[in-house]
């Protein structure tokens, strides 16, 4: 089988190609990177014939190439092909795997590649075209990695979990998919669905009447008879219409393991007269009708509450709801931004309902495959980086390797400055014993473990013993080894430019104390560096978030 692999610029395909090496090298596999087969026929590099032929002329030597790789007799074959590859080209028989992160579209900006249009700045360049290639993708993916934020050099439990994804050999996974409409495209898309995750020990397919047609919810049943089914009402039916009517939906029934019955539908009373009681879950979306959906609790098998989440106070609440019936309750929170996925795999096999996803899924806040087959079967402690925006961290996948060894995931978790005293305990009594502070919180975790010497801490850890958190700055250390050589040459200093600071800044001051300092949000020079407002910078240290200045 050929596999083509692609994906945004800066997402990691080549080096997910080299790992690919190595999870492969007893299988007899050939892998091209097809921006490298160009340089070596060509004997130039590619931001060079960018400069000299444009564009144009690059693309059409990419289908050229690309057409000529796929007549080799290798029985096995992967292409990375470059972000702005014309998918249309790829053959219907070829494998498509899109290789993804969830910070594909917040935009990157390249120093060592060339500018498809250099009229715009690099950044706008980059999310014009990456929205219209996302929708490129989608239409030819036949398989997505949501892949983790950070390099796997040298993680290896993170390997053997990437692994398993990419070669098709997971076992155990539990947990519950959502089967969306788009595997249904073509017969080799959902050929290719069901060789991944059949026989796999996904504890519950979903089937869902607003997305998939009866069709394709049949299908589902008779091709995959030995799996477990959810089947999700989520469509108004109108007048007196039973579900006994529907021969289809009496075949169907056979086969289902649950019926979810949104209350937002209305009372379950017309599904209980066709559904077994201990079949039905009934499930909730929205907060405010709580306590009536609360009461048929005795009236069904299992209770599902979805809502919309906005802060830790009402999660903590509803947490406790769950764990006060864990075999009965199931308590998935949503938000608009994602943020409480961290929340589900906590609740890992906890729960009898938990989504995860290999692409958007059906919901935000359901986590990737790689982070859900990294987290502990029942996770009692965990660690994280906390700050906002904090999607982009490396953390996670860093410390992999560390912490698995303790049997203690790591996540990245929102928290935006306002919620910084009310979300604390809250994340402390659900376990979290370890994290890597970054902006906006370096200051408050400070004073959360009431330092003595520090104005802002960057590394927390409780310590049980003495029950209070304990508290450190890493920051000194790594930032005098990243500037090695240049703070000490001193005639350079005031040329120097620190640009913002935050959290950092009075570490910056020590480590630069002759350096000139301007806020970010202003402009201005800070106390101090009033007389480098004429000068140009020689360096400039960028401490500040990225926006649109």
């Amino acid at each position: 089988m050929i596999t083509a692999v692609i994906g945004h610029r800066g997402t990691g395909k080549t080096e997910l190609m080299s790992r690919l090496h190595i999870y492969l090298r007893d299988h007899a596999v050939t892998l091209f990177d097809l921006d490298t087969e160009i340089e070596k026929k060509i004997g130039k590099t590619i931001p060079e014939l960018f400069l000299e032929r444009g564009e144009s002329y690059f693309r059409d030597l990419e289908r050229q190439m690309f057409l000529e790789l796929l007549q080799r007799p290798d029985d096995e074959v992967y292409i990375v092909l470059g972000a702005g590859f014309d998918v249309k080209v790829i053959p219907e028989e070829v494998r498509v795997l899109w290789v993804k992160r969830t910070t594909d579209l917040d935009g990157r900006i390249f120093l060592n590649r060339p500018r498809l249009n250099p009229d715009v700045s690099p950044l706008e360049e980059f999310r014009k075209r990456a929205f219209t290639r996302e929708q490129n993708y989608r239409s030819c993916a036949d398989e997505v990695y949501l892949m983790p934020e950070g390099s796997f050099a040298n993680h290896h439990q993170a390997m053997a979990v990437e692994k398993m994804i990419l070669t098709h050999s997971m076992v155990g996974v539990a947990g519950c998919l959502t089967i969306l409409p788009d595997v249904f495209t073509s017969q080799k898309r959902w050929n290719l669905f069901k060789a991944r995750y059949q026989g796999r020990g996904i504890s519950l397919f979903e089937l869902r009447d607003d997305l998939l047609s009866h069709e394709q919810i049949l299908q589902a049943l008779q091709e995959m008879p030995e799996e477990k089914f959810i089947y999700s009402f989520r469509k108004i039916q109108s007048g007196d219409f039973t579900y006994a009517q529907d021969p289809d939906f009496q075949k169907i029934l056979d086969q289902l393991t649950w019926v979810d019955w949104a209350w937002e539908l209305g009372a379950p009373d017309r599904v209980v007269q066709d559904v077994p009681k201990e079949k039905i879950i009934l499930s909730l979306h929205q907060g405010s009708d709580f306590s009536a959906w609360s009461t048929c609790e005795p009236h069904v098998g299992h209770l599902k509450f979805s809502p919309e989440i906005l802060n830790f106070s009402d999660l903590e609440f509803f947490h406790q709801w769950q764990r006060q019936s864990p075999h009965q309750r199931s308590f998935l929170p949503r938000s608009a931004s994602g943020r409480w996925a961290w929340y589900r795999l906590l609740q890992k096999n906890q729960q009898l309902i938990n989504f995860w996803k290999e692409d958007n899924g059906s919901a935000t806040d359901q986590p990737s495959l790689w982070y859900w087959l990294m987290a502990p079967v029942q996770a009692q402690k965990f660690a994280a980086v906390l700050g906002s925006p904090v999607a982009h961290s490396f953390t996670p996948l860093e410390h992999s390797d560390f912490f698995h060894k303790r049997k203690i995931p790591v996540w990245s978790l929102e928290i935006s400055r306002e919620e910084w005293d009310q979300a604390l305990p809250v994340l402390q009594k659900l376990g979290l014993t370890y994290a890597a502070v970054t902006a906006p919180h370096k200051e408050n975790a400070a004073r959360l473990c009431a330092h003595q010497e520090l104005k802002a801490v960057n590394t927390l850890f409780w310590n049980q013993a003495y029950k209070k958190w304990l508290g450190t700055s890493t920051d000194e250390q790594g930032f005098l080894e990243l500037i090695d050589g240049v703070g000490m040459i001193a005639p350079l200093q005031k040329e120097i430019f620190v640009w913002g600071g935050g959290g950092t800044l009075e570490m910056l001051q020590k480590a630069l104390p002759h350096a000139s300092y301007f806020s970010s949000r202003t402009g201005e020079p800070r106390p101090g560096s009033e007389s480098a407002k004429g000068l140009k910078p020689k360096i400039v240290i960028w401490a500040a978030p990225r926006g649109p200045e």
